[in-house]
């Protein structure tokens, strides 16, 4: 046996951690390539750097589609995407798959729909955060107040999220030598320099990378499931008397009925999607009106492809291949190195560090850019000049950084339930967005009060302080919160006055005029 250390049984199966010992310097290699790729792509963005708040933001709304769309997928992705959901297939099958599916075929409308009319309001009047768009709308330092909000419980949480499963990776690539508290510091440390330096241009050119690394290393693993396994149909027959359920409609829960699959997944996938706020920033960023269409659909085509052939098939073939009782969220680590071989297997874990390390870019990116504008300056410093903003958002990059070592390290457990209830509060500012740029009657009172009272009772429904009349998976009282919000929105609008002419005539004679 090797002396060098290897991960402490507790993560992985013995035999495993031997094989990562004994093959350390071939892990370590991969390791550091992707590394110096890193380096490359930073030093790069860093070169087209203006330093200016816009193109640190918004990298000057200057993303071409396939830059654009590739930095989605590889935010939306995150580690969540690369072991969480195959543990989720693993746990429920397919049906979970089918729900996220289809939820991107809803999505894609909606970024080419709202998507291109956030862009014309946001260039029109240099939009760079969701609360610039919300609060100007409906003049407001209440709803802009809701933005940072919900800006801080789902950008927090994720990144916490990526900085455990960020340690974990390390910890496994290096055979322990790096152990998961140091892999944490060392995840944090690098994002912070990274984001600080070369703002979302760096962010958008490194997804790009990411995200095409992410879609090759997750279709290859598809194609060498289907090898060990001789076929596409063993792939499911090896479930054997297990495959009805694992295969088809409502799934081994029972709970992903049509009308779930189809509402659930729409407004889980335009949560995390297109209302998270490092996605609205995103359609901020694009280069041109034009190239939403192209965005929307390359956004399905590549989560089709991961999906599919990728994250199904791991968790399907997961369930014969490895022990019963394995924690789904090893399942897609595990498998690699059953049927891969090592080094693929240890790019494969490099690709998912690469999905960390875009998404805890993003969300540490938009969680400063929202707490230095849309809290400092719109409630602390009014007179901010964009320098010292600049200079904030670097301030506020480094603590953001700080605290999720903080909640990684300590406080670990409350960290999945938070991160499926965080996409429910971003759901909950649909109607403000569908008012803002679709439906000019919306008012500012219903702005207030229904996305209030819709995120009451998700924290109700969650605390199960109060009986759920629809059951939905993964969140509790999703839908039922979701359509009171809508109802209430649309209700009290009609009761009050809708915004200034004026003010319609800046958003939605604005929009009516360029598209």
């Amino acid at each position: 046996m090797s002396s060098v250390p290897t991960v402490p049984i507790q993560a992985l199966p013995p035999e495993l951690a031997e094989t990562i010992s004994t093959n350390l310097p071939l892990s370590l290699g991969i390791l550091a390539c992707y590394v110096i790729v890193f380096i490359g792509i930073t030093h790069f963005a860093r070169r087209g750097y203006s330093d200016s708040l816009s193109d640190h933001i918004v990298a000057s709304r200057g993303l071409g589609w396939v830059v654009a769309s590739l930095t989605l997928v590889a935010t939306v992705l995150s580690g969540v995407g690369m072991a969480g959901f195959p543990g989720t297939v693993y746990s429920v099958g397919f049906s979970f798959i089918a729900m996220i599916l289809v939820g991107y075929a809803v999505t894609a409308p909606a970024v080419w729909y709202l998507g291109r009319r956030m862009w014309v309001v946001g260039k029109e009047h240099d939009h760079q955060t969701p609360g610039d768009l919300l609060g100007d709308y409906y003049q407001s330092d209440t709803v802009r107040l809701y933005t940072v909000l919900a800006s801080l419980a789902f950008n927090t949480t994720y990144i916490v999220a990526q900085l455990l499963a960020g340690g974990l990776i390390l910890m496994i690539l290096t055979g322990g030598i790096v152990s998961f508290e140091l892999g944490v510091i060392v995840l944090a440390l690098v994002v912070t320099v990274h984001l600080a330096s070369t703002g979302m241009r760096g962010i958008a050119y490194l997804d790009t990378f990411n995200g095409a690394l992410i879609t090759v290393l997750l279709g290859g693993f598809g194609v060498f499931i289907v090898s060990h396994a001789g076929g596409v149909s063993e792939v499911f027959n090896s479930l054997g008397s297990a495959r009805a359920g694992f295969t088809t409609a409502p799934g081994v829960t029972g709970l992903f009925t049509p009308e779930i699959i189809l509402i659930v997944g729409a407004l889980f996938t335009i949560g995390n999607t297109l209302l998270s706020p490092a996605g609205w920033v995103r359609m901020y960023s694009v280069d041109a009106e034009r190239n939403f269409a192209k965005v929307a659909a390359m956004i399905v085509g590549v989560l089709t492809l991961i999906y599919v052939f990728g994250t199904s098939f791991i968790g399907i073939y997961g369930r014969t291949v490895l022990s019963e009782g394995t924690n789904p969220d090893t399942v897609s680590s595990l498998l690699a190195f059953d049927v891969m071989p090592f080094g693929l297997a240890a790019l494969f874990l490099v690709g998912v560090l690469a999905a960390i390390v875009s998404t805890t870019d993003s969300y540490a990116h938009v969680l400063a850019a929202t707490v230095s504008r849309d809290f400092i300056k719109a409630f602390v410093s009014p007179d901010l000049s964009e320098d010292r903003e600049l200079v904030l958002n670097r301030v506020v990059i480094i603590a953001t950084m700080l605290a999720g070592v903080a909640g990684a390290l300590v406080y670990s457990s409350l960290i999945t339930p938070l991160a499926l209830f965080v996409v429910a509060v971003a759901v909950q500012l649909l109607p403000l967005l569908f008012g803002a740029v679709a439906w000019p009657r919306a008012s500012t009172e219903a702005a207030i009060i229904a996305p209030a009272v819709a995120t009451i009772l998700l924290g109700l429904f969650q605390l199960q302080l109060i009986p759920n009349p629809y059951v939905t998976p993964l969140v509790p009282g999703i839908l039922v919160a979701t359509v009171v919000n809508f109802v209430l929105f649309v209700g009290i609008s009609f009761l009050t006055s809708p915004q200034p002419l004026d003010k319609m005539e800046q958003y939605h004679g604005l929009i009516n005029r360029k598209l």
